[in-house]
């Protein structure tokens, strides 16, 4: 339904940043191994310094991220292994960074450390916050609270890190007039963020999570204040944030970040009006296939991200004014579907976290939104419920079809999903985590897409109804 944007909207638009001379501005990450990205399945592009460049330059290209995180590294001193030891702490200093994030206290809560805690953790730190302090860049710096700790591994205490680290990190915040990131409490009720073999390091997604909270804090505005879950940050956004004005709308409140004041007021309507500013015109570099199905004739779906474009077979309808996302594609559940014969190129840009993500209405039990020729069905329907079910699966014997409770054909629309982050499958239905296992690799051949088919093309799995914006990611996101 379209509305009527008020005049604060458009002030709001017309005042947003002036661009200005193109500068580099760069972010150091300092820690230990999970600053570093150790466990993941390619920790130089999941790690969070990574993960946080991404989203950074969504709002301004020039953003950078350099990783200084070193395995086992603690600010102590006199620890075992003293960050001030490590080489990354001397390139770290040498960069003049712009910003720097301290996320230390997980390898000080090691036996071998917990003696010096009380004495040493304090200064050791302020003396490392000092040297960062004295560059002639004049670094803005935030302190983060260690991750919360899921197991006894590598003789890490989630006792300690909560009853004594925490305080002591306030403590030094208090002294150096920094602020606070709160990390623990984000991942307090989160075990499945975490390798299930060490409870101590975040997977991929979790690696996102924790560069989604630093990157509120460096913007100044939640990442990314998708409200509608569509992909897309735009007008249908700003009518959200207008419905709930002068609400406690969680999902609205975005500033002051990272979880807002409590009211959806002028300070959110900022924050979402700078982001929209700055992001409208540019890409997301981990797109690599999205298949709008906004087209309006012809027999074409196109791929904006790549050059999978694909081909529409039998007689789906384009409905230029139906979707979720502009227009939407119509199935008669027959003979419809599209075909992406060649997929090469986007599968070449798939090494390790993969996120498939589609709005469906209507269908019916045993349909199939999205399948892989003569392969496996990615996202579709059980045959009993109606329910999200997915067969993209592992290899050898991580070989388990997962499936949900969550009926996705009951006429309404629902955006499905499917993200892998490296070592766990989860479905995703409207933004809510519908079903989730453990899987060490995925199974991905190079044949070609079908989108409103199964994989063999069998009668009862063609598509019944509406299909719109398919987007495949290469990393695990987040809804």
């Amino acid at each position: 339904m379209k509305k009527v944007i008020s005049i604060v909207l458009v002030l709001a638009f017309i005042t947003g940043p002036t661009p200005g001379v193109a500068k580099t501005k760069s972010v150091a990450c300092l820690g230990d191994s999970i600053t570093e990205g150790i466990g993941l399945p390619d920790m130089f592009s999941n790690c969070y310094p990574a993960q946080l460049e991404k989203l950074l330059r969504q709002f301004d290209p020039n953003w950078e991220t350099r990783n200084f995180g070193a395995t086992g590294a603690t600010v102590l001193r006199q620890g075992d292994i003293p960050y001030v030891n490590q080489s990354d702490y001397n390139q770290a200093l040498a960069s003049e960074p712009d910003v720097v994030i301290f996320c230390f206290g997980t390898s000080a809560s090691r036996t071998n450390n917990q003696g010096l805690i009380q004495e040493f953790f304090v200064s050791d730190y302020i003396e490392l916050i000092d040297a960062f302090a004295e560059l002639p860049s004049k670094p803005k710096m935030w302190i983060c609270y260690p991750l919360k700790a899921f197991s006894t591994a590598f003789t890490v205490s989630d006792e300690i890190i909560k009853d004594q680290i925490i305080p002591l990190i306030d403590e030094v915040a208090s002294e150096k007039g920094l602020p606070v990131i709160d990390l623990y409490s984000a991942f307090e009720d989160s075990p499945h963020l975490y390798h299930s073999d060490d409870g101590i390091h975040p997977t991929s997604n979790g690696a996102e999570l924790m560069a989604q909270i630093i990157a509120a804090f460096i913007t100044g505005v939640r990442a990314t204040p998708d409200f509608n879950s569509d992909g897309i940050v735009d007008s249908a956004d700003i009518c959200i944030m207008v419905d709930y004005w002068h609400t406690d709308e969680p999902s609205c409140d975005i500033a002051p970040p990272p979880f807002g004041d409590g009211t959806v007021d002028v300070l959110d309507l900022a924050a979402l009006a700078e982001y929209l500013f700055i992001e409208l015109d540019m890409g997301d570099p981990t797109l690599v296939g999205h298949w709008a199905l906004d087209e309006t004739g012809g027999n074409i779906a196109y791929d904006r991200a790549g050059t999978c474009d694909g081909t529409l077979s039998g007689t789906p309808v384009w409905q230029p004014a139906d979707g979720m996302v502009d227009g939407a594609l119509q199935f008669d559940g027959v003979d419809d579907f599209i075909l992406i014969s060649i997929i090469s190129p986007l599968l070449n840009s798939i090494e390790g976290p993969f996120s498939v993500f589609a709005w469906v209405k209507d269908g019916a039990p045993g349909q199939v939104v999205i399948s892989q020729r003569a392969g496996v069905n990615w996202l579709c329907a059980d045959t009993s419920e109606g329910n999200l079910m997915t067969e993209l699966k592992g290899t050898g014997r991580d070989i388990s079809i997962l499936s949900s409770k969550a009926v996705i054909t009951d006429g309404n629309w629902h955006r499905i999903g499917l993200v892998w982050d490296g070592s766990h499958r989860t479905l995703y239905v409207d933004g809510v985590v519908v079903a989730e296992d453990t899987l060490a690799n995925l199974e991905v051949s190079s044949s070609g897409l079908y989108i409103g088919t199964g994989k063999t093309r069998e009668t009862g799995t063609y598509w019944s109804g509406l299909i719109d914006d398919v987007r495949i990611y290469n990393r695990a996101v987040i809804p």
